[in-house]
């Protein structure tokens, strides 16, 4: 049974020197807290079953709750099949690729599960869908929020979280006049405080106390205050020795992180505390290009098509993630900062669970949990958000605008998507900066991050999956390790992410870094699921690309293989396809030689 995530005696220290500066500020929903909460009602309740949609709103392609259910989230939902709606005017057409049907038709087309999007109309479907099939199961997505206490104003997919408000919040503060500026400006210090923003929250806070607005006297003690309470967890954790801090951030392109400048020498570009001391994998690959399929292969030790994750088989159970057992056989007590999306594993006694979504946030617990500890902890932490599509964070000089990673080279995101990455890298950076010395030096700490990402691509305008040879924007991802008798380096080994457990154990075990001798790296892609996609795929002469794609890489190159058949091999750096070359022909045999290529039956 999961354990309560109780606040420590951090937290609510904070929360009464909040209260007591007058800077307390409650965001009235989150569209974040929202779409994570809906990713895993629709994974663990529509997993093996045939689903129909209701309301097909008007073959609305932009911003109805159909366009919006059928876009975002057709991974979770891969039993999709159909559309359900009352007019008679629909029956027969399609929308974004799906038959639209009656409701009469729901019981000759073997649906399972009804999915019911309508904020207005919800009790009359309910009534509707039990006059033609008693027994068919339905998820109420307005219902199911307000019965987890979210009472939802607006549509559930318009994207108001703190993120957005903190844009909002400094906008009306910019821009108000003489008279309420200071009040603006108390209001914007307690949004980035009810995240524990501290970097941006001092920021505005030396503002205000600069102009001398009301009260400025209550906001120069509180944050005296929260400087000695920092100083006091920043003294207990540099004491401790024996914990270990894992931390996963989807998406963090190693191309973000770090380069090689013209004289050969690598340099830091995010990030740099943490890197100066740490042994960085220079060459480090995902096995997939999306969370699931690769965190796989981090968790369980298996590559994307040895199971099917979407088949009851994204969590993994606490004995399958091989370095929870051996921490626990070891005396650490275990505890995964995760989403509500993702939470890495199933549910167990074993492990304390704290979910959370900010990245601010989740390092603050952390480490004021590490400082409350008696005994030595292990630490996984999952960073969903602010490096990942929609790429919203808590700082931005422009209104941000939603957007997904499935929109790469369909749609133009050029006036927005580029910039809205460098003030998310920018943030982030930040946020780490600032909470750095919250930590021992000596604490064994690793940050990677799952699979890269195309985000947007100005030479070129192809779709994601189309980047499977440009690794930089596919599967080089960030990876590094410091802490004590961790030597400083830039490893340039091939590391695959396949490898993660085994170099974790022996850590744990022995205190040594070994890295798996590898001379190739592999890393695979599912099936495009998003008919859209396979549309637009088809249109532009994709067809052989988008039902799975295996590639290899080595050395001095890489092999390619489609599910249809297509074989491409490229030189290291090299974009021309030289499989009918010498040299193309002798990697595709060293390669085949040791691998015996197939595609899983799953995704026939």
């Amino acid at each position: 049974m999961q354990k309560d995530s109780l606040k420590n005696k951090y937290e609510l220290r904070l929360d009464e020197m909040i209260k007591n500066a007058g800077l307390s500020y409650r965001e009235p929903s989150d569209s974040t807290e929202i779409h994570n909460i809906l990713m895993d009602m629709f994974k663990t309740r529509c997993d093996g079953k045939r689903v129909a949609l209701w309301g097909a709103g008007r073959k609305n392609t932009d911003n109805s709750h159909a366009a919006i259910i059928l876009k975002k989230y057709t991974t979770y939902i891969q039993g999709m099949c159909c559309l359900i709606d009352s007019l008679e005017e629909l029956w027969g057409d399609e929308f974004l690729g799906y038959p639209i049907i009656s409701p009469a038709q729901i019981k000759e087309n073997n649906i399972d599960l009804v999915i019911i999007a309508s904020k207005v109309q919800a009790d009359s479907i309910v009534k509707d869908l039990r006059s033609y099939v008693p027994d068919c199961e339905y998820i109420d997505i307005y219902g199911e929020l307000k019965n987890r206490g979210m009472e939802i104003y607006h549509k559930f997919y318009e994207e108001s979280n703190i993120y957005t408000s903190l844009y909002r919040l400094r906008k009306e503060y910019e821009e108000s006049n003489a008279e309420l500026k200071g009040e603006k400006l108390r209001k914007l210090i307690g949004a980035y405080l009810s995240i524990q923003d501290f970097y941006h929250g001092r920021y505005y806070g030396n503002i205000y106390q600069e102009k001398e607005y009301k009260d400025w006297e209550l906001v120069k003690d509180f944050f005296s205050e929260l400087t000695a309470m920092e100083e006091e967890i920043k003294l207990i954790n540099s004491k401790k020795k024996d914990d270990i801090v894992i931390i996963f951030i989807d998406s963090l392109r190693a191309m973000d992180v770090f380069h090689k400048d013209d004289t050969g020498n690598y340099q830091a570009d995010m990030l740099k505390e943490y890197l100066k001391d740490a042994t960085v994998f220079t060459k480090a690959k995902s096995t997939g290009v999306t969370t699931y399929e690769s965190m796989i292969s981090v968790v369980k030790q298996k590559y994307p098509y040895e199971e099917n994750v979407y088949e009851n088989n994204i969590l993994a159970d606490f004995d399958e993630f091989e370095l929870l057992p051996l921490a626990k056989t070891q005396g650490y007590s275990i505890r995964m900062y995760i989403s509500e999306g993702y939470q890495i594993i199933h549910n167990t006694k074993e492990a304390d669970f704290i979910r959370q979504v900010y990245l601010p946030s989740k390092l603050w617990k952390l480490y004021t949990d590490m400082a409350c500890a008696t005994g030595k902890t292990f630490n996984f932490m999952y960073v969903p958000y602010e490096l990942h599509f929609p790429l919203i964070c808590g700082y931005h000089n422009k209104e941000p605008k939603v957007s997904g990673f499935v929109d790469v080279g369909v749609k133009d995101t050029s006036a927005y998507v580029p910039r809205q990455l460098e003030e998310c890298k920018s943030y982030v950076d930040k946020i780490f900066a600032y909470y750095e010395s919250y930590l021992s030096k000596d604490v064994l700490f690793t940050l990677f991050s799952d699979h890269s990402q195309v985000v947007f691509d100005e030479s070129e305008k192809k779709p994601y999956f189309m980047y499977y040879n440009n690794q930089d924007r596919c599967v080089n991802v960030t990876f590094f390790i410091k802490g004590a008798g961790i030597t400083p380096s830039w490893n340039e080994n091939l590391v695959s992410l396949y490898d993660f457990c085994e170099i974790h154990k022996g850590l744990m075990l022995n205190g040594v870094l070994q890295i798996p001798n590898r001379d190739i790296a592999v890393y695979q892609y599912y099936k495009i699921h998003y008919k859209k996609l396979r549309e637009y795929a088809q249109k532009m002469g994709l067809e052989e690309y988008i039902d799975g794609i295996q590639c290899f890489v080595t050395e001095e190159g890489s092999y390619m293989v489609t599910a249809t058949g297509k074989e491409e091999v490229f030189l290291t750096g090299g974009t021309d396809n030289v499989i009918d070359t010498e040299k193309g022909q002798d990697i595709r045999k060293k390669i085949c030689e040791k691998w015996e290529i197939s595609f899983p039956e799953f995704m026939k």
